[in-house]
């Protein structure tokens, strides 16, 4: 029997219509016995430049989110992956687009699974809050391995995706604005002859489909003609 510890996965990035640089780094890490999360962030970035004599010294403070974003990704802070069971990050582990939008979410679930902790809930909810904020459209997809019958795996993947989606409604996203579907076993994105293959494709995907990114084009082609611009 496998052990039943929950494994997560997210990815985190959003369209060139609504990109987000933060200026701080969130990271969630559980093993067997423990998790825990924390924030790290950078406050004032202060740059000091000397003329080559030493007698001239220039000081420029910046508050630029960019170049915090640079600075935090190269902190030593940052937790190193294959310490934890179970890994969430902001920083992201991938991003793009397909037929079926934007990825913005990955959840991998432990084997014959499909709930989350309390704590690794609470770090969906910067990518929950975003998609409520810009009142995109959500697919959330349910995947699982091979292990079973097509028919129970069927059920599975529906129930990660309702897991999913539950805890997107909890930070915000509609319910009118999510799609649910499941896939079961029919969509792997890794060999399922391996057990670290089936680990990955034990999962729920989150997508903003293309409409949505069509529906806010026309909405603010609406605005612009509405303000005469």
């Amino acid at each position: 029997m496998e052990k039943t510890v929950l494994a997560i996965g997210l990815l985190v990035s959003f369209s060139s219509y609504g990109e987000q640089i933060s200026d701080k780094v969130v990271e969630y890490c559980g093993n067997t016995f423990s998790e825990y999360s924390h924030t790290i962030e950078i406050g004032e970035v202060q740059g000091v430049a000397s003329h080559r004599d030493g007698y001239w010294q220039i000081n420029q403070g910046s508050h630029d989110k960019a170049l915090k974003w640079e600075l935090l990704k190269m902190s030593e802070l940052i937790t190193d992956p294959s310490d934890c069971l179970t890994y969430i990050s902001n920083l992201g582990i991938a991003s793009f687009d397909n037929d079926k939008g934007q990825l913005v979410a990955r959840v991998n679930f432990a084997f014959d699974r499909y709930y989350l902790t309390p704590l690794a809930r609470g770090v969906l909810a910067d990518v929950a809050k975003h998609l409520a904020d810009n009142n995109y459209l959500v697919t959330v997809e349910g995947h699982a391995d091979w292990v079973g019958s097509e028919e129970y795996n069927q059920a599975l993947g529906m129930n990660r995706a309702e897991s999913t989606a539950d805890q997107l409604f909890t930070y915000g996203v509609r319910r009118e604005n999510m799609t649910l579907k499941s896939y079961g076993e029919s969509e792997p994105i890794a060999s399922n002859k391996t057990s670290q293959g089936r680990a990955k494709n034990r999962r729920s995907d989150v997508y903003i489909p293309p409409e949505s990114f069509e529906k806010e084009m026309d909405n603010k082609a609406e605005e612009a003609v509405v303000s005469g611009e």
